[in-house]
């Protein structure tokens, strides 16, 4: 088995071959002019460029004064790493061949990929691994006509584009009227509480016999009709119990997410608008997992409702996500 070679003996050949170029080696260029290979500066200090600081030789990235590097140059050592390649550069093959790191490139161009085009590569050439980039294309906005770039990505599918939040609400005030408003076919239904007159789609009102216009009438309704013999877990009929943290729990998971669906992002109000009820929060583990596995002794409500286990969801993903029925009970 070959001798380890030591550390120091690594650091003072990498600054022979820094003071023999006069300048920070790369790896191709040490791989030339070093006594031992990158792939050894590698494996005792995790990186190349890990080595080359540890020896001392200055940071051929570091911008700021005297020490930034120019445009130019940076666009003559694309071009160089492309003659070694004979090709699109890659990442990989700047980290290889070139003298300096990926870092300057991004920060003068924005990333690798727009440096290459700066170069003067074509979106077909940058169709190498590692070197792909996401188109773009101009378009107009629909309202007021300003050109915006866009990704293609982005416009798959879309019909019109809105260069701000104005003229995208300009356009809706214009287009949604009349049939064509999203509203349309909302019918009127009563607060069961107070009498308010709700808007609700007609299939919520035909799934739910009790409608609420704020959390604080469903309570006030809930506290008169839902006790005693009237509760779901009336004799043990309902749901599983969720122990004596559940409700702390539950608002402590509300609050962490924000009140809003961590799937979808629809709001604790949007929620209750779209469909009458309280945001769900859901057991990545459910809680009849932790009856079963507790079989005759209690369940752990420690860790069922641990907030590691729960999460907030609104009914339309709770049902994706635990194929539930859309009208569960309040509160799943």
């Amino acid at each position: 088995m070959a001798p380890r070679i030591s550390e120091e003996a690594l650091l003072n050949d990498l600054r022979e071959v820094y003071e023999k170029l006069g300048k920070p080696p790369s790896e191709n260029e040490y791989n030339t002019h070093g006594t031992y290979s990158p792939s050894t500066i590698r494996g005792q200090f995790g990186k190349f460029t890990n080595g080359r600081d540890a020896a001392g030789i200055p940071n051929p990235d570091m911008r700021g004064g005297n020490n930034k590097i120019p445009r130019t140059e940076l666009l003559k050592e694309i071009q160089a790493v492309a003659e070694h390649v004979s090709g699109t550069p890659t990442r990989e093959d700047l980290n290889t061949y070139g003298t300096h790191a990926e870092g300057p490139f991004r920060r003068e161009f924005g990333s690798w990929s727009e440096a290459l085009l700066a170069a003067g590569y074509s979106y077909d050439e940058l169709n190498r691994p590692g070197t792909q980039i996401a188109k773009r294309t101009t378009v107009d906005c629909t309202v007021c006509g300003a050109t915006e770039t866009r990704l293609e990505s982005d416009l798959t599918g879309k019909q019109n584009m809105f260069c701000s939040q104005d003229c995208l609400h300009t356009w809706r005030s214009q287009e949604f009227t009349g049939d064509a408003h999203p509203l349309r076919d909302r019918i009127e239904t009563e607060c069961e509480t107070c009498g308010e007159i709700l808007q609700r789609r007609p299939s919520v009102v035909e799934r739910r016999d009790n409608h609420f216009c704020s959390y604080a009438c469903m309570g006030e309704w809930r506290s008169e009709y839902k006790t005693g013999e009237n509760a779901s877990r009336w004799k043990g009929g309902g749901e599983l119990y969720r122990g004596p943290n559940w409700i702390r729990q539950r608002e402590r998971t509300l609050e962490r997410d924000g009140y809003a669906c961590v799937r979808c992002g629809r709001s604790e109000e949007e929620h209750f608008e779209e469909f009458g009820r309280q945001l769900s929060v859901h057991h990545t583990k459910s809680v009849r997992e932790f009856y079963r596995e507790a079989g005759e002794n209690k369940p752990n409500y420690a860790e069922m409702n641990s907030l590691d286990n729960l999460i907030t969801l609104c009914v339309g993903c709770h049902r994706l996500v635990e194929s539930l029925p859309i009208d569960p009970q309040f509160n799943v």
